[in-house]
């Protein structure tokens, strides 16, 4: 079972699976793959909202004030399944397009690898890939819900 329940993309669902790489509709890792991708595609866009500067006052406990949520135009915070049908198609269609490129394209091989970086290395072991790892350009059917802030600093 997975960490994680998908909301968007259900493999028992033709319509679904027809919007996937032919070579993974059966793959027997499809349901983890999906879960995690979703997940990660979610986490990409989560943010905690920004106070107005206006009405800052400087005592602000951002912790309690402000939740975290995912912010996509026309997604739905609190029942994700009531988001908008046109922000669902483009969530499936990214979806589809990356648990195609993961089942294709990744190897996950059980040794470990490790990055040297100066006096220090960072080390992986066989993880699944993130966001991180998609291939470029996969945000494109969600560019037009992105409703992020952009974070600036001097």
């Amino acid at each position: 079972m997975a960490f994680y329940t998908p909301v968007f993309f259900d493999t028992s669902e033709q319509d679904d699976l027809d919007l996937l790489h032919s070579s993974v509709r059966t793959d027997s890792e499809l349901d983890n793959v999906v879960a995690n991708v979703e997940y990660e595609i979610l986490d990409y866009y989560k943010q905690r909202p920004s106070i107005p500067i206006l009405l800052q006052t400087g005592r602000e406990n951002l912790y309690t004030t402000n939740e975290i949520q995912v912010r996509l135009l026309d997604y739905d915070n609190d029942t994700p399944s009531d988001s908008e049908q046109e922000l669902k198609d483009a969530l499936k269609k990214t979806i589809a397009e990356i648990t195609s490129w993961v089942i294709r394209n990744y190897n996950n091989s059980q040794n470990v690898d490790s990055i040297k970086q100066g006096k220090r290395s960072i080390s992986y072991y066989g993880l699944s890939p993130s966001w991180k790892d998609f291939p470029s350009g996969w945000q494109r059917w969600l560019k037009n819900f992105d409703d992020r802030e952009a974070l600036y600093s001097i």
